[in-house]
């Protein structure tokens, strides 16, 4: 078990926190969600292994993956347990305010997934380069309206200070051409990177996610 005075913005608690959130996840993975890389990474999952807290497994797309044992779960969520003691009432207080942010850039999204041709409701292929531009702009604008409440979450956890990098870059990206970066899968995009950020804030304030919050 983590002892009860480690806490999730340690090395080994984002590890846990973010295997909590995201299930099974690469080595690239787990950099990019805690900030930890190369060397101390690789000593941290060492570790973690060693004490039976997380196990390796091959996925199909061959990368190794780690998740949470029963033993790495139980430690995790004495952490977020932590986190809700210290965290909870403030972030469920923002979690109020996100939700208005949330539902303009799921519509938005939306329409960068789909769009209108005539009458009928179609794949947008990106082949509308104007249309795209409009939707990336009015992309950046709402993470831009979000920053002041960005820069509200809790500073004591410098997670939330990379989701912000992460949604800024991620638009950046897409704004260059490379697209995968508004709504891909493989990449750290700013569709994933917001969905990331919703469920941590879900998960602290210890509410369950619905069918609006997906």
């Amino acid at each position: 078990m983590v002892a009860s005075t480690e806490t999730a913005n340690t090395p080994r608690g984002e590890i846990l926190l973010a295997l909590k959130l995201g299930g099974s996840l690469s080595r690239n993975d787990l950099a990019v969600r805690t900030g930890v890389a190369g060397d101390a990474l690789t000593g941290e999952l060492g570790r973690l292994v060693d004490d039976g807290a997380t196990r390796e497994g091959s996925a199909p797309d061959g990368l190794t993956r780690y998740r949470l044992t029963d033993v790495g779960a139980a430690s995790a969520a004495e952490l977020l347990e932590a986190e809700r003691a210290t965290l909870g009432a403030t972030v469920a207080s923002l979690l109020d305010e996100f939700d208005a942010s949330n539902r303009a850039l799921k519509e938005t999204l939306h329409r960068w997934q789909l769009r209108a041709e005539g009458s009928a409701v179609v794949v947008n292929d990106h082949s509308d380069e104007r249309y795209d531009a409009r939707i990336l702009g009015e992309l950046g604008d709402l993470i831009g309206r979000a920053r002041p409440w960005l820069d509200r979450l809790p500073r004591e956890r410098s997670r939330y200070a990379r989701y912000r990098a992460r949604l800024e870059a991620a638009i950046d990206r897409a704004g260059q051409g490379e697209l995968d970066f508004v709504a891909g899968l493989a990449v750290d995009s700013a569709h994933a990177v917001w969905w990331q950020l919703h469920a941590d804030l879900l998960a602290v304030a210890g509410r369950v996610r619905g069918e609006a919050d997906a």
